[in-house]
């Protein structure tokens, strides 16, 4: 497993491996001088690009606040392990930082990593964001040390579906090709309720293989079945695989999919196609006057190809960064983990430059649940904010 930590003073450093710092103080992970935040992110293998993002978010925000003197006189030092998506990595890469002293957690990998972790996190009480990938199954039940960042897939992909509905009038059924695994239960979740209160048509729901990249025989089927929209239920590239055969078949429909359907690979081969579609997000875009101050931060304390591997997980990792550095401030110099999580619970509307709305977490322990819905100008590399952040 591989260690990774950036030097946080004026420019930023590359990563390097770290040794267990002093003995600690109040709490472990704190010292009299420093607070380690730590992140279990995929930072190498296929979702590598949104773990190396979530990374650099977190750098960012622990850049700004050691330049401004840290949190009541202590610097935050931020740690990153690579799980490589793999959740028995996972697991050993979270007690591995325990060991060595972590106080709190804002990277959390994917949903499967989650799930190895939450019990760990649940005894050692440590106080955790989930950022990278929601899971309803951190905040269900509700655990006085575990909150989540983020509107849910099935309110990301509703709200497309409402928009889609009320604005280009889609003709034809709605269809569903999702992801064989929890992540496709959270898809589908959008779809049962796209049915149940859009009162549209729909075609029942065909699953995929995890991996899968051929959907010639699936779209051939939702054609003869009549389809005039589509939830995509793939993760990342599936998307625009989609997309290809619906081509070939002129199907131009209305598409959606997740976050990661914004990343800049997902759209350049999502381009190929000549396809716009949708997705959404609870957070301003990286290119939106509402990043202005984070981009900024980004060219003081990161290096060019660093800024290059950014996206929106790296926007989402710095907001969870704002909120967990707001609630340790007030804690002021007593810094717990029993504390930290109370203050996470009671802190309210967090400002967070712009990025979202003022957050706070309410008593499901989710923050950031306004959605804003956004067309993918692929073709043009573009991304165009259609909605003002709303709830679902």
């Amino acid at each position: 497993m591989k260690r990774t930590m950036h030097s946080l003073g004026i420019m930023a450093a590359a990563a390097m491996v770290w040794a267990t710092g002093p003995a600690w103080a109040s709490g472990q992970g704190v010292t009299d001088t420093e607070i380690v935040i730590g992140n279990v992110l995929p930072m190498s293998g296929a979702a590598a690009i949104t773990g190396r993002a979530a990374h650099l978010g977190t750098v960012v925000a622990a850049a700004e606040i050691n330049a401004a003197g840290g949190i009541n006189g202590r610097k935050i030092k931020v740690v990153t392990e690579d799980d490589g998506y793999v959740p028995a990595r996972s697991f050993q890469s979270l007690k591995k930082m325990l060991a060595d002293g972590m106080f709190a957690l804002i990277g959390t990998s994917g949903n499967a990593g989650l799930a190895a972790m939450l019990p760990v996190l649940e005894e050692e009480k440590v106080p955790t964001i989930v950022t990278l990938s929601p899971s309803l199954a951190a905040v269900n039940p509700v655990r006085p040390n575990i909150f989540m960042l983020g509107a849910s897939y099935e309110d990301m992909l509703f709200a497309q579906l409402k928009y889609i509905k009320e604005n280009r009038s889609p003709k034809g059924k709605l269809g569903l090709l999702r992801q064989d695994d929890d992540f496709g239960n959270q898809v589908e979740l959008a779809f049962k309720r796209a049915e149940a209160e859009l009162k549209v048509e729909t075609i029942p729901p065909i699953r995929f293989k995890r991996g899968q990249s051929d959907f010639s025989a699936e779209v051939l089927k939702l054609r003869s079945s009549g389809i005039g929209w589509l939830i995509s239920g793939g993760p990342v590239v599936e998307t625009p695989a989609m997309m290809k055969e619906l081509m070939k078949y002129q199907l131009n429909i209305p598409v959606t999919s997740v976050p990661t359907g914004m990343l800049a690979p997902v759209v350049k081969l999502a381009a190929a196609t000549g396809m716009n579609y949708f997705s959404a997000d609870y957070v301003s875009t990286l290119d939106s006057e509402g990043t202005a101050h984070f981009r900024k931060l980004a060219t003081q304390y990161l290096s060019a190809a660093e800024q290059a591997d950014m996206s929106r997980y790296s926007v989402t990792a710095y907001v969870s960064s704002l909120l967990m550095f707001n609630a340790i401030k007030t804690c002021g110099k007593n810094v717990t983990r029993d504390c930290v999580s109370e203050k996470l619970a009671s802190n309210k509307n967090v400002d967070t430059t712009g990025i979202t709305p003022p957050l706070s977490f309410g008593k499901d322990h989710i923050a950031a649940k306004a959605i804003r819905v956004i067309e993918v100008m692929s073709t043009e590399n573009k991304l165009v904010e259609r909605t003002p952040f709303a709830e679902y």
